[in-house]
């Protein structure tokens, strides 16, 4: 059973480098961007150590406390006091008695809650309750913790390019406190746009931040095709490649740019009108949907036996 999150009295602050110290209440506490030792105090704590490394010292020995991970997200109970704390981006935790290395994944509870547009609207740019959405529930319910591509976030909005840039976190922050509300998502790709251009495939690679750099610091001013190349296209085009992607229209994109545009494949050689106008049970299904009746062809006609060719 999931613990109750237990809010904060108090936020604490720190700049880079130093000691932070909490209060005996419930605090969340930030690190700079230095090595800090954070001192929690009593209460309900979270801490967030930010860059560099951080310590988290605890006033009690070791065998007072139960310490678990979930994922990158650490939890400390005090056995004594029964109070328990979520740690982020700390590097060591130092008992009376013993120092021990923390060695679990970068975690930003921000990014968590922006993945999921719930948590987004539940929580806002509360972190600490982010972290303890995640240990407490979202990570036994199977959720991502970091499937929000903030650069991405921002290439999608000519506002956001221009007040934003490339500022990361500040494209997490815009959609956890603003964007899920305005009801804003994420409609930039940036393997489309990578493969929609070939001097990007070669500079690039299959490198999605390096693609939305790219596009909102130059390629949007530059005029270039955003989503020309189509990912199930160039599937359906290639036989082999309905065999081993299906219908997995990311799967496609990135083989055109790591292997097919080196291979001198056709992006697009299949032709998904003339499929649809030579099937009446596909128009009666699927009107005018070109990517629709793609998807069709890759997950079903292909092994009927059903084609493109207006002749054959």
């Amino acid at each position: 059973m999931a613990r109750p999150y237990q809010p904060a009295s108090s936020q604490i602050f720190g700049a880079a480098g130093g000691t932070l110290r909490g209060t005996a209440g419930n605090d969340d506490v930030y690190a700079g961007a230095g090595n800090e030792i954070v001192y929690g105090g009593g209460g309900f704590d979270f801490i967030d150590g930010g860059p560099g490394f951080d310590i988290a010292f605890f006033d009690g020995a070791s065998s007072r406390y139960n310490v678990t991970t979930v994922g990158g997200v650490v939890v400390v109970d005090d056995l004594q006091t029964g109070t328990y704390d979520y740690l982020v981006n700390v590097e060591r935790l130092d008992f009376s008695d013993a120092q021990i290395p923390v060695s679990v994944p970068a975690f930003s509870p921000q990014r968590y809650t922006a993945t999921h547009p719930d948590l987004a609207l539940a929580f806002r740019d509360n972190s600490a309750i982010g972290a303890w959405h995640y240990a407490e529930i979202g990570a036994a319910e199977g959720r991502a913790a970091a499937g929000f591509d903030p650069l991405a976030y921002i290439a999608s909005y000519a506002d956001l390019s221009d007040a934003l840039g490339v500022n990361v976190g500040a494209g997490i922050n815009h959609y956890v406190r603003t964007g899920v509300v305005e009801g804003r998502s994420v409609t930039f790709d940036s393997f489309t746009y990578i493969a929609s251009n070939d001097d990007l495939i070669q500079a690039f690679g299959a490198n999605s931040n390096a693609g939305s750099t790219h596009y909102i610091q130059s390629g949007r001013f530059e005029g270039r095709p955003v989503n020309s190349f189509n990912g199930l296209e160039y599937i359906a085009s290639h036989d082999d490649l309905i065999q081993a992607f299906g219908a997995d229209y990311a799967s496609g994109t990135v083989h055109f740019i790591t292997n097919g545009f080196n291979e001198g494949r056709a992006r697009d050689s299949f032709d998904a009108a003339a499929y649809l106008s030579k099937y009446a049970d596909l128009q009666q299904a699927f009107a005018g949907n070109l990517d629709a009746a793609t998807a069709h062809y890759i997950s079903f006609g292909f092994n009927e036996g059903r084609s493109d060719d207006l002749i054959g």
